[in-house]
């Protein structure tokens, strides 16, 4: 693939994926599911977002988020089914999606613009969609099932749907994309947070709920390979950075994920993706000035996709 087309696919990949991802911070969204009986942050999230999977051992669900500790993941599900069926959740979801989207687009001045925008991107991104396989996709292949059987109410929350079809393809892709580099779940956690471009490190162990001895042993472990140094942040938390060998590596995965998207992006000429650069690029200033990705567990809004 061309190297300023992959660039494009891979940016309008990241700002979709943070437009989906906005709504996991919300306490809009962590109110809808409270009525369910659920905490709001990780717990409602953990439902939500497994909700499409169904009533599953708590394997399969860590096999598809990989980057989190499996034993945070036992210790949820299925003990969350009994509050809540998935079924429940897959709609709690959708409430919870609108609800927000009202809230961050409901009385803005540029609503007709960003309507447009968001409109824009979900019928560009349509032959996307429509050429995607699912074949070893688990959580796409779900996440699909159910958007599939949903009817928006709005622009907004039509993109919604596109963005996180879009983003949960990627992400498996990225998924096998690990495997096959041999970076377990929790390193590669890691060597994101190294990067000082997404969670705090502090944040990124609760929300995945690995141990402080499994996160120091994964740090050790990469600090070993050259892949991170460590430091100390100003409360004297240690703070690992990431090296040349360890962006290397992001970038040897994060190719082979664009491998595993390009049949379906191929469906679209440059020309066409170049286009969704400037719709994504507004829709993504308003989630990122509404303060949907806080300070203290982001270093900034957009991340990587995958």
């Amino acid at each position: 693939m061309d190297s300023q087309r992959t660039q494009n696919i891979r940016t309008v990949s990241a700002r979709i994926n943070s437009f989906h991802s906005s709504i996991y911070f919300s306490q809009t969204v962590g109110a809808e599911y409270a009525k369910y009986g659920l905490e709001p942050g990780v717990e409602g999230n953990m439902a939500a977002r497994s909700a499409p999977l169904g009533r599953v051992n708590p394997g399969v669900v860590s096999a598809a988020y990989y980057n989190y500790s499996s034993n945070f993941v036992a210790g949820m599900l299925p003990r969350l089914w009994e509050t809540v069926s998935p079924e429940q959740m897959v709609q709690a979801r959708f409430d919870a999606v609108g609800a927000y989207m009202a809230e961050l687009f409901g009385d803005r001045d540029d609503i007709a613009l960003l309507t447009e925008a968001a409109t824009q991107v979900t019928e560009t991104l349509a032959p996307v969609l429509a050429a995607m396989d699912f074949s070893g996709r688990t959580l796409a292949a779900a996440t699909a099932d159910v958007i599939g059987g949903h009817q928006a109410a709005t622009a907004f929350e039509k993109m919604w749907d596109v963005a996180t079809v879009a983003r949960e393809f990627r992400g498996d892709g990225h998924v096998a994309s690990l495997v096959t580099a041999g970076v377990p779940g929790i390193d590669a956690l890691m060597l994101d947070v190294a990067t000082g471009a997404g969670f705090r490190p502090r944040a990124a162990q609760k929300t995945r709920g690995y141990t402080d001895e499994e996160w120091q042993t994964a740090q050790s472990r990469l600090a070993e390979a050259g892949l991170i140094t460590v430091d100390k942040d100003e409360r004297g938390h240690d703070l690992p950075t990431i090296t040349e060998a360890g962006r290397d590596l992001k970038e040897q995965v994060e190719a082979l994920t664009d491998g595993t998207v390009a049949a379906a992006w191929s469906v679209l000429d440059d020309q066409t993706i170049e286009s969704l650069l400037s719709p994504s690029r507004d829709l993504l200033r308003v989630i990122a000035k509404s303060g949907a990705f806080p300070s203290n567990i982001f270093a900034r809004p957009e991340k990587k996709a995958g």
